[in-house]
């Protein structure tokens, strides 16, 4: 096991960033097409760009100062990016095709929701939907259909009741199922979970910065030093899982290069944690 203090997981995020960005123009096409080449690199863009946010805002507010709920969401979506990813490439061709067809249910969806609440009792919200719709989904409401129907049967189950339900999400699976699937389940209960609090703002959110004083409660915005080195101990982490599956599929860089990233401080020949 290897312990590195945050600035150690900050050089190795800086290293990670180092690594890809160097290479990001000599990517090849895959050979499951080109609708999972693009995928694969939009995620690739992503968690590059995310890494990138990470440092400019350490390097804008320190570390003491840190936005660690903003640090936090960052990386919380870097971890979805990498469960998306490596459930994609079990079946490259298909999965790719279904998450990128799947937009049409998206659209149609906010296209439902702009036509039900301009039925809204709120008169501001029924005038603003009205407008939203004359000018927005009533020009296009038509190819919204039209591509909706064209992929509806795959984004569909019937329950029971032998009532018809739309996913609500491109693999009709939630992220945990996709992660015990792709063998991240344990990153899901242990980081992700940590990481959905500062999304979700649930009371973990609070006990972060809410302090109990005897002359009464005192919320500082002021990071702790164990946060700021998890958001960038996380990044790290996730983003080496996807450098690695993405070196793998489009044989960019190897393991072994991404491996050596993690060689830094005193612990040089321990593997990462």
């Amino acid at each position: 096991m290897l312990f590195l203090t945050a600035r150690q997981h900050q050089e190795v995020l800086r290293r990670l960033l180092g690594l890809a960005r160097d290479r990001v123009g000599e990517i090849p096409i895959h050979s499951a097409g080109l609708g999972y080449s693009s995928l694969m690199n939009c995620f690739l863009l992503h968690n590059l760009s995310a890494a990138e946010t990470l440092l400019r805002i350490l390097a804008s507010f320190g570390d003491a100062w840190f936005p660690v709920t903003v640090g936090y969401a960052i990386a919380r979506t870097m971890f979805e990016a990498d469960v998306a990813a490596h459930y994609i490439s079990q079946m490259p061709a298909e999965r790719a095709r279904h998450y990128i067809e799947f937009g049409a249910v998206l659209k149609k969806h906010e296209m439902d929701a702009c036509l039900e609440h301009g039925q809204s009792k709120d008169p501001q919200w029924r005038e603003a939907m009205e407008l939203v719709w004359r000018h927005h989904w009533a020009p296009q409401q038509a190819d919204v259909l039209s591509r909706f129907d064209a992929v509806a049967p795959r984004f569909s189950r019937v329950n029971k009741s032998g009532k018809t339900i739309v996913f609500q999400n491109w693999s009709g699976k939630t992220v945990r199922q996709m992660a015990a699937e792709v063998d991240h389940l344990e990153a899901y209960d242990t980081f992700y979970a940590e990481l959905s609090s500062f999304t979700h703002v649930d009371v973990r959110l609070a006990d972060r910065f809410l302090h109990n004083r005897p002359d009464g409660p005192l919320w500082s915005q002021r990071a702790e030093e164990g946060d700021v080195g998890n958001v960038f101990r996380y990044a790290a982490s996730f983003l080496t899982c996807y450098l690695e599956l993405f070196g793998r599929q489009f044989k960019t860089w190897s393991e072994g290069e991404v491996q050596k990233c993690w060689q830094v401080g005193a612990n040089q020949t321990e593997p990462r944690a």
